[in-house]
């Protein structure tokens, strides 16, 4: 059976998020993504308005891809966004959230700012998440920068994450974009982008990831192990 009649015969439809269902992806990720995501299920990451703001803004960009059932229903998603060289709004947006926003982010409340602080430690001080140094060194104008990989519990181990990624690629290479990079923090999409042949370039073990007092930051990452970050060139 050829891989596109796979998808067929199971009913599933790809195609790229309209924004017109932004309030659908989130209750998605909610739904299945928070909740067993080992950084935001230790922290125990509920709806708040920061996450919606972040996550839904992806879903106008053009670059996410979302999986659905014959209903018409959300089966999974790879939320994605294209990064320009030249866009001074996507840096002083990286800088506010990097830089700034873990200083003031007591105001939004003490759970609040203690996951800021955690997540800030762990993406941009240990990962060096900062995408805008990958420009030179990639000599690329456009970068795809992975937000999300994401499926319903119903279709759990039918490949349909490795097929999100590969048409994100895709998607990716017809935006412009010569290279993508992510931070996989399950041990499921790890093995995804492994297979993708995405390099590991960062790696933190769970197991080290710990506070002064020797006290790990994130207590329930259950079988994941390693929160790590991935480049892959999107060669023609």
């Amino acid at each position: 059976m050829a891989y596109t009649d796979k998808w067929d015969e199971l009913g599933i439809t790809f195609s790229v998020i309209p924004a017109d269902r932004k309030e659908e992806v989130l209750l998605f990720l909610y739904d299945n993504f928070f909740l067993d995501e080992p950084i935001t299920r230790s922290l125990n990451v509920t709806r708040y308005w920061i996450v919606d703001l972040l996550y839904g803004e992806n879903v106008k960009g053009g670059a996410s891809i979302m999986a659905t059932d014959r209903s018409g229903k959300i089966m999974g998603l790879r939320l994605a966004e294209v990064i320009h060289k030249n866009s001074w709004f996507s840096w002083l947006l990286d800088t506010f959230m990097g830089t700034v926003l873990p200083k003031i982010a007591w105001i939004l409340g003490r759970k609040w700012d203690r996951i800021i602080y955690i997540v800030n430690l762990l993406m941009e001080g240990l990962l060096e998440k900062n995408i805008w140094p990958m420009f030179e060194e990639f000599n690329c104008e456009k970068i795809l920068n992975d937000i999300c990989l994401s499926t319903s519990k119903e279709s759990a181990g039918n490949g349909l994450g490795t097929e999100l990624v590969r048409r994100s690629e895709v998607l990716g290479k017809e935006l412009g974009c010569k290279v993508t990079t992510v931070i996989a923090s399950g041990l499921y999409s790890g093995k995804i982008f492994s297979r993708r042949g995405y390099v590991s370039v960062k790696e933190v073990l769970y197991a080290d990831f710990k506070d002064e007092k020797g006290e790990l930051y994130l207590k329930d990452t259950r079988e994941h192990t390693t929160c790590v970050k991935y480049i892959k060139q999107l060669n023609d």
